[in-house]
């Protein structure tokens, strides 16, 4: 999605290029085919990017959508490379050139080797709670014109459910784990974290709370799938190997350094890092270990390791985190404005617990507007921890 995003924002600027050649006017049609494509694809997406068209449509996951998908890439790459006097587009079109061409490729390589609708129950996560979840967030619209959309979606969730059964096959273990929390994640929040926004229209609340139901119980069946049948054959190997992983690496970063020159400009950074934090970490353990030997204080590993215990005594726990990071928010907010570091916007930030069906795949996330979205606010969401862990395993985190 960021770099459909960062496609539609480059695109946005195409037509003020006033010195526009044929070839230029060319792509400007055919990114402008392309990212419509999309969007109506992926309508998910596209909720989240501002565009509200789709609102009341869930991604197919079906095998033959995601052949005639996969056929639509390679057609529009096709065109793309095809496309004369590409060497002479001008502005901002010869950068946009490439994320286009880099975002088609990315897109082919998912589709024929990745493959992740075969093997990653999360795929489907995007058009379960989230889908829903995207809807009722942020006040994009008045409650009378979201709650239908709502109602389609949660509709539309029984098939996104039959076609994960029809396509997964053997993930990985983890992978099945997490989305079983998750999906327990989605069977509450559609009981009850729709509120916000049927509140403002009871006689439409009462009307689809029969359908609620009937979503949480296709979504508890569903987990129930997935813990008695899918958890048991979930042998999976999460690694893709060198080769898969080589080519996401590059995709994923659009760039064509290899993982060899990554890992080793990352080990120096890493001896680099350590190295200033031991240069932190000593004067703060001669404050408190003022009787320490000149043999501990030589050790780095000993050194940063005691401060760190020592820091650690005062800590936020699951209770205090989110009150604890709106103040640094503040804090750090304010700090940039007095310094006059960079431009903060007035848009409101809102620091949130992260939402059940989200957790599993990292402890804090930025959810900022899409860039079509005049008026919405950023949530920084914060993931407490799992309740499975001891206290022992919290406290250490």
């Amino acid at each position: 999605m960021k770099a459909l995003a960062a496609i539609l924002l480059a695109t946005a600027t195409l037509a003020t290029n006033l010195r526009a050649t044929p070839a230029d006017e060319e792509f400007q049609k055919l990114a402008n085919e392309y990212i419509e494509a999309r969007l109506r694809t992926y309508p998910e997406d596209a909720t989240e990017l501002g565009d509200h068209r789709f609102d009341d449509q869930l991604t197919d996951y079906s095998k033959e959508a995601r052949a005639r998908e996969l056929a639509s890439q390679k057609e529009f790459l096709r065109r793309l490379n095809a496309l004369k006097g590409s060497d002479q587009l001008t502005g901002a079109n010869s950068v946009d050139f490439r994320i286009l061409k880099e975002n088609i490729e990315g897109e082919i390589f998912s589709h024929e080797e990745l493959r992740s609708a075969e093997w990653n129950p999360l795929t489907y996560n995007q058009s379960l709670a989230n889908a829903v979840y995207v809807l009722i967030a942020r006040d994009f619209a008045p409650a009378e014109e979201r709650v239908p959309n709502i109602r389609k979606r949660m509709e539309g969730i029984p098939r996104v459910i039959e076609q994960a059964k029809a396509n997964l096959k053997n993930p990985p273990q983890i992978h099945t784990e997490t989305a079983i929390e998750q999906v327990q994640g989605a069977v509450s929040f559609i009981r009850t974290g729709l509120d916000p926004v049927l509140d403002r229209v009871p006689e439409l609340k009462k009307e689809i709370a029969p359908l609620q139901e009937k979503t949480a119980v296709a979504l508890e069946e569903y987990k129930k799938w997935l813990q008695e049948d899918l958890l048991p054959r979930s042998k999976g190997d999460f690694r893709l190997g060198t080769e898969k992983f080589r080519k996401k690496l590059r995709f994923s970063l659009a760039s064509d350094l290899s993982m060899e020159e990554i890992l080793k400009r990352a080990r120096a950074d890493l001896t680099a890092t350590q190295t200033a934090i031991y240069e932190s970490a000593l004067p703060l353990h001669k404050q408190y270990f003022p009787d320490a030997d000149a043999a501990t204080l030589k050790d780095k590993k000993k050194v940063t390791t005691a401060v760190l215990d020592k820091l650690a005594e005062e800590r936020p726990n699951d209770d205090t985190i989110v009150g604890e990071a709106k103040k640094i928010v503040v804090e750090a907010t304010n700090f940039t404005k007095e310094k006059d570091l960079v431009t903060v916007p007035d848009k409101p930030l809102d620091v949130i617990v992260m939402p059940e069906f989200r957790r599993g795949q990292g402890i804090a996330y930025c959810d900022a507007p899409g860039p079509l979205e005049e008026h919405g606010e950023t949530f920084y969401a914060i993931e407490p921890t799992p309740a499975s862990w001891t206290q022992e395993r919290r406290d250490s985190f």
